[in-house]
Order: structure tokens, then C-alpha cells, then sequence
């Protein structure tokens, strides 16, 4: 049977080491760890079905910025 995923070591822009999980049916990344463990672990917990078992949709992966809107909102009742 063929592997859904994979991971592997990757320098961030900060050089940081990451251990990307890779999902292969949609060719995207789907996670990052700062240790092999931690990777290797959650392939094998996406390995048995967990996530969206081989085809997580592309803009569940989008990153969002965090927005602080308590200083806003303070600023603005103050």
C-alpha cells in the first residue's frame, strides 16, 4: 500500500531546522515540527486516518493573521 505521507527536514527563513509533513495525493504541506518525532508521529496518526485522510482541501492551510482587537476596541471606549 502506498504511503499518503511523508516528512521531511527543511531549513525556515529564520534557520530554523522544520520537519515538514508532506501529503502526497495533494502535494502540500500540511504540517510543520520543530522535532523528527513530532512528525513522524502525526504522519502515522494521518497514516490511519486521521485529518482528511489523504485530501485535506488547500484553504484549511491558509494561515491567517491574528488580529489584537482588544487595543483597538480599548482605544476607542476609553
Amino acid at each position: 500500500m502506498r504511503k499518503n505521507y511523508t516528512y521531511y527536514p527543511e531549513f525556515n527563513e529564520g534557520d530554523d531546522l522544520l520537519w515538514l509533513v508532506y501529503e502526497e495525493p495533494t502535494a502540500q504541506v500540511v504540517a510543520e515540527f520543530f522535532f523528527e518525532d513530532d512528525a513522524a508521529e502525526y504522519c502515522s496518526f494521518l497514516e490511519r486516518g486521521g485529518g482528511f485522510s489523504g485530501f485535506t482541501p488547500s484553504f484549511v492551510l491558509q494561515k491567517v493573521p491574528n488580529l489584537n482587537i482588544n487595543e483597538n476596541f480599548s482605544a476607542e471606549f476609553a
